[in-house]
């Protein structure tokens, strides 16, 4: 579509809400249309069996006569008895044995002195080394479910299994600029900056206190109105669960009022629906298993909300699996509007699933195939996008947590088919992910996705603490210690 319709006119089932709470679409239940083709489903892998388990018989032998010094032992007769000796010999024995015990109580007392004292000077070694090191290296074994709250860690800096998101956008000449959100063991969300100007490095975290009481749990979903610019960070509160929104400049410590917040009724998000967004898109979970977007139109009408639907056949809508992880993306370079992006999240068959929504997705790379990778119920979801060269579509990035608590990766690019997964490495049972897509607008004037591969990284926690990971030409690398306090 050369001229793009009103997003609020001109196609089905866009309009402006005036009641109280989010408009759903029933559909009759025996139809569940989903706009991709449907594989068959291929099931997880079984894991490979332990190095450790033996299954050989030799270790459970019983061994047979043993020819001492003394002739033979006989285990199968009356447990182990030694021949018989003479009666003269009984004396002479008796002084042999206390003369050799007495040898082997002096030789035990120095070999053991000079083996304690060497062991204290090996372990004094081996602690200094250990607490000079800081190389990064990758996890070789997952932890244990446990380990986000590691003693190591201050839960209250940083809450174990927090929600979390990230975003960010591109600066005039090079570089870019992002920031990290999560909410600590106080309920406060936190939030720290990256800049790649000089290398790169993080602040130390600036922390909403007293502006946005959030409930312990809280999906947090983040993305940056490039208009002015500011973030639009987007919560639910303690009291109802209600969902709120701040919003502040590149520069500001202290959050204002978001519109949303003012400008339509208020409602609230279902237990367990968890939060994406990618503008000008909020995405959440209604009762019914359907997807909801709150939509931001800023030439002028604000905030308007649906649920979610094919662009072209408004009849098709996707549906979750319940308490679905998800991640919302540009699937076109030229991101104007109205906006085509997609999301993915968990279907009820249990499998990766993807759907476009929302502009003209004509022509895009989701089309041409699915992940076709079953992932666990409950499992996080993050993505990432970059556009592809000679083309106006993207190339898509799909995190999740396998059963093994293990990131794994699927990608599409170039090729058209996805592939993986990919272990990106081990991680904290339960951990949310969040991963970085440059955010592009036709607003104030037309940036579209870059082709360059500086901004792949996602996150999530391991041992507690919050890890970057950045995809490299050589594959998944650890990236900057992230400052939780």
């Amino acid at each position: 579509m050369s001229n793009y319709p009103d997003p609020k006119y001109s196609q089905p089932g866009l309009e402006v809400a005036h009641s109280n709470y989010p408009e759903v679409v029933h559909l009759p239940e025996e139809n569940y249309p989903i706009p991709v083709d449907e594989p068959a489903f291929v099931p997880y892998k079984a894991e490979a069996s332990s190095p450790y388990s033996y299954s050989n018989a030799s270790y459970n032998a019983i061994p047979g006569p043993y020819a001492g010094p003394y002739g033979a032992l006989n285990v199968e007769q009356g447990g182990l008895k030694a021949p018989a000796r003479g009666n003269g010999s009984r004396k002479r024995l008796f002084i042999l044995i206390g003369v050799l015990a007495a040898i082997a109580v002096i030789v035990g007392a120095v070999v053991g002195g000079v083996l304690g004292s060497q062991a204290s000077r090996d372990g004094s070694k081996a602690a200094q080394t250990t607490g000079t090191s800081s190389s990064p290296s990758e996890s070789t074994s997952p932890p244990s479910a446990s380990s986000s709250a590691s003693p190591q860690v201050n839960t209250t800096a940083v809450r174990p299994n927090t929600r979390l998101s990230v975003t960010g956008r591109r600066l005039a000449g090079d570089g870019f600029t992002s920031r990290l959100f999560w909410q600590g063991g106080d309920n406060k969300i936190r939030t720290s900056r990256y800049s790649s100007a000089g290398g790169g490095a993080w602040t130390a975290p600036l922390v909403f206190d007293g502006t946005a009481d959030a409930r312990p749990g809280t999906p947090i979903a983040a993305t940056i109105y490039l208009v002015f610019p500011q973030f639009e960070v987007f919560y639910l509160d303690a009291a109802s669960s209600t969902f709120r929104g701040i919003n502040f400049g590149e520069d500001e410590t202290v959050p204002k009022v978001d519109s949303v917040d003012t400008d339509r009724p208020a409602f609230s998000v279902g237990e367990g629906s968890r939060m994406a967004a990618y503008w000008p898109y909020i995405i959440y979970q209604n009762a019914d298993a359907t997807f909801h977007r709150e939509v931001y139109d800023s030439r002028g009408d604000g905030w308007f909300n649906d649920t979610m639907q094919g662009w072209f056949d408004t009849t098709v809508v996707p549906y979750g699996d319940s308490g679905t992880g998800m991640a919302v993306v540009p699937v076109v370079k030229a991101y104007q509007g109205p906006y085509a992006a997609g999301i993915a999240f968990r279907g009820r068959d249990g499998r990766l699933a993807i759907f476009s929504f929302g502009g003209d997705d004509t022509g895009i790379s989701w089309h041409s195939g699915t992940p076709n990778v079953a992932i666990p119920a409950g499992t996080s979801i993050g993505a990432f996008a970059v556009g592809r060269a000679n083309s106006n579509t993207t190339n898509t990035y799909i995190l999740y947590q396998d059963a093994s608590h293990m990131i794994q990766a699927v990608w599409q690019e170039d090729g058209g088919a996805w592939k993986g997964p990919q272990q990106v490495g081990a991680a904290d049972a339960g951990t949310d992910i969040a991963c970085l897509t440059e955010v592009v607008s036709d607003l104030p004037s037309q940036v579209s996705l870059s082709e360059q591969p500086d901004m792949r990284r996602c996150y999530y926690q391991s041992g507690g603490r919050i890890v970057e990971k950045r995809l490299a030409s050589s594959g998944w690398v650890d990236g900057d210690a992230i400052p939780m306090e």
